[in-house]
């Protein structure tokens, strides 16, 4: 029995891996299991509706005060501060912004540090970026593929990790070219490649001194990701493509 807990780690990409695909494959065979991890994703979308709500009313003289007289910010001296899920991280933020429940806005910051949270990983930052390129026409890269000389020697001078333009013609990929992004606030290279009927695929790269070990696929926000590292650097294929073809597309790009 997979708890709920799990299916929202799998949910945020949190778990290990072999957890990953462990889940992967039960959900491929339990339509039970599938239907509690849509009714999961429909939760949170109504939850993220119901907090937006709740930030568009006017903030209280109040919380304002108290906000302008808090103390000044603690960083968490640890060196490696956990990630929250989305249900932990909608609570920590009811609570830091003082927001209850029947009773309305309570503030009770007192003397209490404010806790630095840990920043959000690389993949969820390339995720939001497909959502946002893969949906451009004439803007979809920053570099065209006619120029793909000049945009490898840019990107590999700059985040650090030799870039080099895979050719994936053979699964029905044209190359259309590429640009900068950061992510978890490091350069990263964006690769684009669009198919016969306008699906978008992207293979980004970020310099990494321990590149991953081994192969990985999993889901985030409805988008599909296969995982891998070599060299000095991690890889993420990313799109909306069938997982199985996108592993099959990420094989090719490996031994390319």
């Amino acid at each position: 029995m997979i708890e709920d807990e799990r299916l929202s780690a799998f949910l945020d990409g949190e778990l290990p891996d072999t957890e990953m695909r462990e889940i992967e494959a039960a959900l491929d065979k339990d339509g039970d299991l599938r239907a509690r991890l849509e009714a999961l994703v429909a939760a949170t979308a109504v939850g993220v509706e119901a907090f937006d709500a709740i930030a568009k009313e006017p903030v209280p003289r109040g919380l304002i005060e108290a906000i302008e007289t808090a103390p000044e910010l603690v960083v968490a001296n640890v060196n490696a501060a956990p990630r929250f899920g989305w249900l932990a991280a909608s609570v920590a933020a009811l609570a830091l912004l003082g927001v209850g429940g029947v009773s309305g806005y309570v503030v009770g910051l007192g003397d209490a540090p404010v806790v630095e949270v840990a920043s959000r990983g690389w993949l969820d930052d390339i995720a939001d970026y497909h959502r946002v390129y893969a949906a451009q026409g004439r803007h979809l890269v920053e570099v065209a593929a006619s120029d793909q000389a000049h945009l490898e020697t840019w990107l590999t001078a700059t985040i650090g990790a030799e870039v080099r333009v895979p050719d994936l013609s053979a699964h029905g990929l044209s190359f259309e070219g590429g640009r900068l992004l950061v992510a978890a606030s490091r350069p990263v290279a964006q690769l684009m490649y669009r198919d016969a009927q306008g699906s978008v695929v992207a293979l980004c790269l970020i310099q990494s001194d321990t590149p991953n070990t081994e192969v990985a696929s999993r889901m985030l926000g409805g988008l599909n990701l296969v995982t891998w590292g070599a060299a000095d650097a991690n890889y993420v294929l990313i799109g909306e493509t069938d997982l199985d073809r996108l592993r099959k597309i990420a094989d090719a790009a490996i031994e390319a």
